[in-house]
């Protein structure tokens, strides 16, 4: 805490629905796969929820995320919700343990994007950001704890825009 630039770019962060007032406006992802191929993933053609799930490969706390990302078993999240995954970039991130984590995902897009990162803001991994594709905001953002966790700030978010 003793780096004024750091300091200086922390934000807080809610483990719920943003207020209106406070939504961010939301950014088409643009980066590439684990296999290097350039992937662009445009909000509007994931559905009306996006989640955007940032892991990284070496890491005990996304261990979880990335076996149940794709997986129905983990049920807790509603259909209406699209889920993509997000990590650093090829500079950063071997995209080789990044398709060996990413295996077996089905239909889960996975992008490499530092520059996703920056747009969401995102300092640190597990995290999570529920984008309204519709409205291109920022509807809620928690770091990831657990399943239920990530369900519990998806429903909130729901219930606030009923």
């Amino acid at each position: 805490m003793s780096d004024p630039a750091f300091v200086a770019g922390l934000r807080p962060v809610r483990s719920a629905a943003t207020d209106a007032w406070s939504r961010r406006p939301a950014a088409d992802l643009v980066g590439v796969s684990p296999e290097g191929r350039r992937l662009e993933v445009r909000l509007a053609d994931c559905g009306p929820l996006v989640l955007l799930a940032f892991l990284t490969t070496h890491c005990d706390g996304c261990d979880e995320f990335w076996s149940g990302t794709g997986d129905p078993v983990v049920g807790t999240l509603p259909t209406s919700v699209s889920t993509v995954v997000v990590t650093k970039g090829p500079e950063t991130v071997d995209p080789d343990e990044v398709a060996r984590v990413a295996s077996g995902r089905g239909d889960v897009p996975v992008i490499m994007s530092d520059e996703a990162w920056a747009d969401y803001q995102v300092m640190g991994y597990p995290f999570f950001v529920l984008v309204d594709a519709t409205d291109r905001c920022v509807v809620g953002e928690t770091v990831g704890f657990g399943w239920a966790d990530i369900a519990d700030m998806i429903h909130s978010a729901i219930g606030e825009r009923r």
